[in-house]
């Protein structure tokens, strides 16, 4: 398929505002796409270029986009500058220099989709000496070959900003809307599969039942179920139901475990593989589970000093999630256990429908639990709220983060925040937020990042709307393992920097932090139309992605409880 076809669709979608029209024009599109490059297409319509797993990115700042363009088009670098502060857009740029370029070449052809991804790919696994001259010149041909349109939106998929305010949502329910099936269900399909062209490829081959067969892939990450709030102990049980059963949550990072074959993988729910930072894990998922069986399991892996008995601070741990070097240094400085809570693939067949208490039960029958390895996470089942009270309390006193209450009829439904699980932590609510841009500091936190602007996110559009800004929380200077500092947040967030306006900077939406508030208000100062009023940092969040920070609809429920 051509690019400027997909090119065009762009166009339609960034004219219209409403997600309506803009789902119908992508559901009108996907009938369109050429079955042989389904899979780049959607990728582009998302903006990506690789999968979250692949942790990888294009690697072009602004400035080397420009030089891209001066290549291309023949057009002086200051001049494409002066153009890029007066649209604020290099998209627009691309588009008006190609459209008047002063050069033109006799062996372009006509772009197509495929053609655009691979060549982003290409640049994205570029490496070592001259790596950034030969990025440029990648880029420079795609726009040699490209039209006007097709520049303005190659230009913005450089920078990983599109601008069409398609988000995975407007995606799914465009999705449901070609074949005619329930958004919900493209939704667990998706969630299963993370891959809008090999969802499309699959209903195409198979017919659109697919969507309700489809099982998980051992190997591949899901998106793992998510758990909504609750205020009380009374409330939870009122959402899920009696009996619950109500287990301690522990203040670690959620992991999903596969096992095939010999193959064992540890990955996070922002589908970050991290395998190789946890040969301890490994080792004990070898010694804990069957080794003839197949198996996609859940838990969390939490510090935990293992003379004491006592559970460390998920700070303590973040540090091994982000380590590359040094690994067995690590696992004796900072040991850990896992407790299993869910099991969703076992000994070749799926149990995502299957009801949560037959889950339990099968992990019971197959882990063989060491409270210093691996164990169940701790539990009991209960319809009485104080009972269930006295257990929350339990956990709050044993150094925990609250517990989880969990329907015993439920099936397992992927990447959604559903009533079959709920999380009661102590009253004070906090907030999982995206770092969008940040401030230079004066005196002596002159050269350091200090103050630094969060967003929650538009689940259906994808955008990402500003909350507040955060400067306390932070240390001058590390008084423990556990502190942050403004010098770790500026070494984090400097590679991430998109451009500057005086002590101003924007910072593409990577990092993920939990933060604390005293009250949310309305506010038209933030593009959310709300603000958090002392807002204050907590810790990092490396176990989460954008897509797992919190959105503005839970945003406005919390606005709204708070006025209750």
């Amino acid at each position: 398929m051509e690019f400027a076809k997909l090119a065009e669709v762009f166009r339609k979608l960034e004219s219209v505002s409403e997600k309506n029209q803009k789902t119908e024009i992508l559901a009108r599109f996907i009938k369109e796409i050429d079955k042989d490059s389904l899979k780049e297409t959607f990728m582009l319509l998302q903006g990506m270029i690789f999968y979250p797993w692949e942790d990888k990115d294009i690697g072009i700042a602004e400035k080397f986009t420009i030089r891209a363009l001066s290549l291309a088009t023949g057009y002086d670098k200051d001049y494409i500058e002066s153009l890029f502060v007066k649209t604020g857009d290099l998209g627009v740029v691309a588009e008006k220099l190609v459209s008047e370029r002063k050069q033109k070449s006799i062996f372009t052809k006509k772009l197509t989709v495929k053609d655009v991804y691979n060549t982003f790919r290409i640049i994205g696994e570029l490496e070592g000496e001259g790596t950034q001259d030969k990025k440029i010149k990648y880029l420079a041909n795609l726009f040699i070959s490209s039209s006007p349109i097709e520049a303005k939106y190659i230009a913005r998929l450089t920078l990983e900003d599109l601008k069409i305010g398609v988000g995975e949502g407007i995606i799914i329910d465009s999705i449901a809307m070609a074949f005619s099936l329930p958004s919900e269900n493209v939704e667990i399909a998706y969630s299963i599969l993370n891959d809008f062209g090999e969802l499309v490829k699959q209903i195409l081959e198979k017919g659109k039942d697919i969507v309700f067969k489809l099982e998980p892939i051992l190997g591949n990450p899901i998106r793992v179920m998510l758990a909504i709030k609750a205020e009380s102990a009374k409330e939870a049980l009122d959402i899920v139901g009696r009996p619950a059963q109500v287990e301690y949550k522990y203040d670690g990072f959620r992991v999903q475990i596969h096992k095939k074959g010999d193959q064992i993988s540890l990955w996070t729910r922002r589908l970050e593989n991290v395998t190789k930072q946890f040969p301890d894990v490994i080792e004990y998922i070898k010694e804990c589970f069957p080794n003839d069986k197949d198996f996609l399991v859940e838990g969390e892996i939490v510090g935990y000093d293992k003379e004491n008995k006592k559970y460390l601070p998920f700070q303590r741990i973040s540090r091994r999630i982000r380590r590359k070097y040094d690994i067995e240094k690590m696992v004796k400085e900072i040991p850990v256990v896992v407790r299993i809570f869910d099991i969703i693939y076992y000994d070749g067949k799926s149990l995502i429908n299957i009801p949560f208490k037959e889950r339990r039960k099968i992990l019971e029958s197959i882990v063989k639990q060491d409270i210093n390895k691996i164990s169940l996470s701790e539990s009991i089942i209960t319809s009485s709220d104080e009972e269930a009270q006295r257990f929350f309390e339990e956990a709050i006193s044993n150094g925990l983060e609250g517990v989880m209450f969990k329907k015993l009829d439920a099936p397992y439904h992927p990447g959604r925040r559903v009533g079959y699980m709920v999380k009661l932590k102590p009253v004070k609510e906090s907030l999982d937020v995206v770092i969008v841009g940040a401030e230079w500091g004066e005196g002596k936190r002159s050269g350091l990042l200090t103050s630094f602007v969060v967003a929650v996110r538009d689940e259906k559009t994808g955008k990402l709307l500003e909350v507040g800004e955060v400067g306390s929380g932070f240390k001058e200077k590390k008084e423990s393992i556990d502190d942050v500092t403004f010098e770790e947040m500026t070494e984090m967030l400097k590679d991430y920097i998109e451009e500057q306006n005086g002590k101003y900077v924007k910072i593409k939406p990577k990092i993920v932090i939990e933060v604390l508030y005293d009250e949310i208000e309305k506010s038209p100062k933030y593009s959310s139309g709300y603000a958090l009023r002392f807002p204050r940092f907590i810790r990092l969040r490396p176990d989460k992605s954008v897509e797992d920070a919190d959105t503005i609809d839970r945003l406005v429920e919390l606005y709204k409880s708070q006025k209750r």
